[in-house]
């Protein structure tokens, strides 16, 4: 009984490094992608629309490529007092992390002096970050905070994310097909014959 407990913890152990090394890889592989978009060398393929014909909902979307591979996916969609702004990394032709950033704001009545002449706002932030291996996600954090418009002169030099740390989360049942399915949905823009709609990846 003993030796069956040992080998137990040790079989928790190797599968403990083996997932820390596998993030440890991915984070290096996710600033090689970082070095090659700042330095310029990737090959951009841009597509945008007007999802409501009014400008009310916009959705942008760039995919990048190194020597022909996809590796790097950025996908924003505008919509009123909404904005997402979805970032998908991959290597070896596989998603390796997804990062996410959603703000929404309304209005700050409370901290808008009468004479000011126009209303404060409140913004609130959510982050999402999730490792993948062979598209089963294996880390995934999360972040939210707030931060008003009246405070933003004081904050400017200092990222409010940056103070934030992130929290380990489940990445549970609904996490993966959703990041999935919209992965896979804006892969399918990359043929040319597609009749799809970009407007539908957060439908």
């Amino acid at each position: 009984m003993k030796l069956i407990f040992t080998l137990f913890l040790i079989s928790l152990t190797t599968f403990a490094q083996s997932k820390d090394q596998v993030i440890q890889d991915i984070k290096r592989q996710y600033l090689v992608i970082c070095e090659l978009l700042e330095q310029g060398s990737l090959v951009e393929i841009s597509k945008e629309s007007d999802c409501t014909g009014n400008g009310q909902i916009n959705t942008f979307a760039s995919f990048y490529y190194h020597n022909d591979s996809l590796v790097y996916i950025h996908c924003q969609r505008h919509e009123g007092h909404n904005d997402y702004n979805d970032h998908y990394y991959l290597w070896n032709n596989q998603l390796i992390f997804f990062f996410s950033e959603y703000s929404s704001w309304i209005w700050d009545y409370e901290s808008t002096p009468p004479e000011q002449g126009f209303t404060n706002e409140i913004w609130t932030y959510e982050e999402q970050r999730t490792y993948f291996n062979n598209k089963t996600p294996i880390k995934c954090l999360y972040k939210t905070y707030q931060q008003k418009s009246a405070d933003l002169p004081h904050e400017e030099s200092n990222k409010l994310s940056d103070t934030i740390k992130n929290v380990v989360i489940d990445c549970g049942s609904e996490l993966k097909p959703e990041v999935i399915r919209r992965y896979l949905y804006l892969r399918s823009f990359q043929k040319d014959n597609t009749n799809k709609s970009i407007c539908n990846v957060y439908d």
